[in-house]
């Protein structure tokens, strides 16, 4: 067993207490959050009530219309042997390189960490592309003079169909009046669930 030396003050200094140096390598990046990063730590009260609730408000229906639009729920009673996963709005500002605001992004995601296995999900691993083979197709695009494409798919995850019977809460802010008691059943996955990354 070692026994540290208590005449040194860095033995008694928490993690969160010790001094962070930058790595040389990272030292012309930015790494940490911005202040004006930091403001986008909303709750939907505070967004809603804000002086750009207007673009806030728009954000949160693009995600709600590309919910609707790909199906991902039904508003039903929740049955009484189970109980409903909770759900959160993630509001984040997207700034250009002259620090301008780009646009404003709302997405829900769920409270994946209330889950239980076995109910809720079975497999969480999903496959992903290492970066060797990455790097050989660039290569290859590179010697032959290729073209190579990236795509974005827009809300990913909603395209992943469910197997297992999940329920969730209505979001915060954007209850069915008079059917707030009820819960959403989802048919497909949302962000913040155990399989989403699977299913997709």
């Amino acid at each position: 067993v070692i026994v540290p030396n208590s005449e040194n003050p860095q033995d008694t200094l928490s993690r969160t207490q010790r001094e962070r140096n930058l790595p040389t390598k990272l030292k012309d990046y930015f790494t940490s959050l911005s202040e004006g990063d930091v403001e986008d730590l909303l709750t939907i009260e505070e967004a809603l009530s804000a002086p750009d609730s207007l673009k806030w408000k728009e954000a949160i229906k693009e995600e709600l219309d590309s919910i609707i639009k790909n199906n991902v729920w039904e508003l039903v009673e929740l049955p009484t042997n189970r109980k409903a996963i909770g759900s959160k709005w993630i509001l984040k500002r997207k700034f250009k390189c002259d620090g301008s605001i780009e646009k404003y992004k709302a997405r829900l995601v769920a409270k994946g960490f209330t889950q239980k296995p076995g109910i809720d999900y079975e497999e969480t691993y999903s496959p992903v592309a290492k970066f060797t083979s990455i790097r050989i197709l660039m290569s290859i695009v590179a010697t032959l003079d290729l073209e190579l494409y990236q795509t974005d798919v827009k809300t990913t995850f909603l395209n992943g169909e469910l197997k297992e019977e999940i329920f969730m809460q209505q979001p915060d802010g954007y209850k069915v009046m008079g059917q707030e008691n009820k819960a959403y059943k989802l048919k497909k996955s949302l962000y913040g669930l155990k399989q989403a990354s699977r299913q997709w």
